[in-house]
């Protein structure tokens, strides 16, 4: 290059005469064209250094006026120029490798998505907790939590699983593509493990199991990510999201996934405590029977067929306070379930059974009329007579029982009043020498 001397030069020279087109050029660009510098004198400039895609985002000295030069073998180098200035004969351009500065720019972008995308999942994450605080039941949770991750992952498809008491997974909310060619496992159920579980793509899903490769071929599922709900070390399920589209996962995926779990995994917590609290209020300990509060309460909602009456059986056990006495309190709480368990199965599902407090119970009944309700009270009375098999022969259960019955020409009898008329009747049956019935007089 006799015009430029240039060639030891660690930077490209291009001569242009005054048309813009190229007269000679240095060993530098010949090298990165990978031709003759005969092959491109002559050749308009924009046609061997092309014009990259301009950009306007985080624009700067390293990330604006990039261009290109194409090797013969196709590959592309990004350079940027100087242009000289023009004399009567044209004038030179130096271009300069810029691989630095598009990796620099590329990594840039990268981070400013990351920036955008974290902010996004940030506020995703605030407005999961909010409407967390505000679910009322596991399932409202959990459509919550399926919603959330699918909008911050952008997922086509979304699931929570949750254990029920039998530590089995049942899907609560969302929808699963695996549904419908049986149970994938889900990479070994995530529950059990201490991190989040992505996969991208279908190689990758083989590569973790065989069944799990073919699941991702019959769903059509091409990527996924599944984390493990864990409150204090104790599975309680595992949300996943599904992608019917090539996915790989950046670096905030991990702790996204770790996040929404956590915060399901808290408000999942915070209901099961309220619900244990509002069960062990309407409930007895000793029995698991509703107590006076919730009998009272159900008797006040409860409602009648046409036609028919109700009836209330007030139930006092005989010889409860002899086996206290005798055998102490853990055998009587002992007779106390198998009481329970017995009018249990000796009621109807829409009948109502209490305990009432002490060795008392109280079951409330719909009945066809009072002769109905006797009957009831009958089959009571000789269920709970029979033998318990902790009890030696000297020591027996009987039950006193006191029946009223509200038919519908009286509906306006309380039904307060109505169990007071039962309590009373049963009394008398105490009274009398206990293990019988006796009817309340109801008007």
């Amino acid at each position: 290059m006799e015009s430029v001397s240039g060639d030891e030069l660690p930077s490209g020279l291009i001569r242009l005469d005054s048309a813009d087109r190229i007269v000679d050029a240095n060993a530098v660009v010949v090298e990165w064209l990978g031709v003759d510098v005969s092959d491109i004198v002559g050749l308009p400039f924009d046609e061997v250094v092309r014009s990259a895609e301009p950009t306007d985002l985080l624009a700067s000295d390293y990330t604006t006026g990039l261009s290109e030069v194409s090797h013969i073998d196709g590959s592309r180098r990004p350079v940027f120029l100087k242009q000289g200035t023009p004399d009567a004969a044209g004038r030179l351009v130096i271009v300069f490798d810029a691989s630095a500065q598009r990796a620099f720019r590329e990594q840039l972008l990268h981070r400013h998505g990351l920036v955008e995308r974290t902010q996004k999942r940030l506020e995703l994450v605030i407005a999961a907790s909010i409407a967390f605080s505000e679910t009322t039941s596991e399932a409202q949770l959990a459509e919550v939590l399926a919603t959330t991750t699918s909008q911050a992952y952008a997922a086509e498809e979304s699931a929570v699983f949750l254990l029920d008491s039998d530590m089995r997974f049942q899907q609560i909310a969302g929808t699963n593509p695996f549904s419908t060619i049986g149970d994938v496992d889900l990479t070994a159920r995530a529950t059990w493990l201490h991190s989040v579980v992505k996969i991208s793509g279908v190689a990758e899903a083989h590569a973790v199991a065989p069944a799990v490769g073919a699941a991702f071929e019959n769903a059509g599922v091409q990527s996924m990510i599944i984390a493990p709900i864990r409150q204090r070390n104790e599975p309680m399920g595992l949300l996943a999201a599904f992608f019917r589209h090539p996915r790989q996962f950046d670096e905030q995926a991990s702790p996204l996934a770790d996040a929404l779990a956590g915060q399901a995994a808290r408000a999942l917590a915070a209901l099961r405590l309220q619900e244990r609290l509002e069960h062990a209020a309407m409930h007895d300990d000793t029995t698991g029977l509703p107590n006076r509060r919730l009998l009272e309460e159900r008797m006040d909602e409860s409602s009648r067929t046409t036609g028919t009456a109700l009836g209330v059986l007030f139930i006092d056990l005989d010889g409860f306070k002899a086996v206290n006495d005798q055998l102490g309190h853990s055998v009587g709480d002992e007779i106390l379930r198998e009481v329970a368990a017995r009018l249990k199965e000796t009621i109807r599902v829409q009948d109502i059974v209490a305990r009432y407090g002490g060795d008392e119970f109280v079951i409330v009944c719909e009945v066809a009329g009072e002769s109905a309700a006797l009957e009831m009270a009958e089959r009571v009375r000789a269920r709970i007579s029979a033998p318990y098999a902790i009890l030696p022969p000297r020591l027996r259960i009987g039950a006193s029982i006191g029946v009223s019955v509200r038919p519908n020409e009286s509906a306006s009898f309380a039904t307060d009043q109505l169990v007071r008329a039962a309590d009373q009747a049963m009394y008398r049956a105490k009274y009398a020498g206990g293990d019988r019935i006796a009817r309340a007089s109801v008007i």
